[in-house]
């Protein structure tokens, strides 16, 4: 009999530890792909990685880390961009950024009712306007050309963050 019951808790335990194992893949899997400020879907041309505070997220796109950051009075590190048109890694000191364009870089669906489920206007959006990274100045002139907005270098980008 005492042996049935270690035989049927060793299964029970590798049954846990399974669980626990496939829950921690799900996270992972969902940190990659959701972002870690706003739980929007980072899309593959916008992804960031950054550091507000002492706490490194991927992000849907600089925008959201700029405004968390500001938000909550704490400093912002940007670790990676991803390049607008190829969808590569760049270091974001040596990245051009577009902002104030009328290009939107996170989609929502804009749907939020208030308790009486009246559709509400919405007013604030954390992620508007959107900030593009471009890993040439060309390429991120020609977006502006296309859909408006100002071309900035990091220093100009996280200067708001900075002044607070």
């Amino acid at each position: 009999m005492a042996r049935k019951i270690s035989i049927a808790a060793v299964v029970l335990l590798v049954i846990v530890a399974g669980l626990l194992v496939l829950g921690e893949l799900v996270v992972k899997r969902r940190s990659e792909t959701i972002c870690g400020i706003c739980n929007r879907p980072i899309q593959a041309n916008l992804g960031v990685i950054a550091e507000v505070g002492e706490r490194e997220r991927r992000v849907c796109c600089a925008r959201c880390a700029i405004t968390e950051a500001r938000q909550e009075g704490k400093p912002l590190r940007l670790v990676s961009v991803t390049d607008y048109v190829s969808g590569k890694r760049v270091a974001p000191s040596q990245a051009w950024y577009v902002e104030d364009s009328r290009a939107f870089a996170c989609n929502h669906d804009m749907g939020r009712m208030d308790e009486s489920k009246h559709a509400q206007q919405l007013s604030f959006d954390r992620c508007s306007p959107g900030t593009f990274a471009f890993a040439k100045r060309e390429e991120a002139d020609q977006f502006v050309a296309n859909n408006g907005g100002v071309v900035r270098r990091l220093e100009e980008l996280l200067g708001e963050v900075k002044a607070k």
